[in-house]
């Protein structure tokens, strides 16, 4: 029995362009210190790149397709037992599958955008170096 209160849904919102909650909810992932604006930036010029490539795929069905396969359907908890520690298979509730595989689709694409910048001839000729306020403040 869970010893936290219930949880209070909220209400899921549409994004503007597409309709589609499946984006408004990739917007606020992505979405750093409350710059929802640059975040759909990022989002929709991402979504209209994948769309060049060719004009049969609809991009919103490859994004689902790609949550779909980066869902996880089990996960370990711990359970004590005794004196021992034993890792026990649960599913996963579709609320956390869908923000575990948002959260992970975000962090590879960054990870995967910095590596590209790491690149010999990427944009910043060099690993680390940036040119932004946050590198002047520190």
């Amino acid at each position: 029995m869970s010893r936290r209160h219930r949880v209070i849904h909220k209400i899921e919102s549409l994004d503007s362009r597409y309709g589609s909650p499946v984006v408004a909810r990739l917007i606020s992932t992505v979405m750093r210190s409350g710059k929802k604006s640059v975040a759909e930036r990022i989002v929709y010029e991402a979504i209209e790149r994948s769309r060049e490539g060719s004009d049969s795929v609809d991009p919103l069905d490859t994004l689902l397709k790609a949550l779909e396969n980066a869902k996880p359907r089990l996960e370990v908890k711990s359970r004590r037992v005794g004196g021992a520690t034993y890792q026990v298979p649960i599913e996963v509730p579709q609320e956390r599958q869908v923000s575990l595989a948002m959260r992970w689709l975000v962090n590879f694409a960054k990870k995967a955008a910095r590596d590209h910048d790491c690149q010999p001839g990427g944009r910043d000729k060099g690993c680390g170096v940036r040119s932004g306020k946050r590198d002047q403040e520190a």
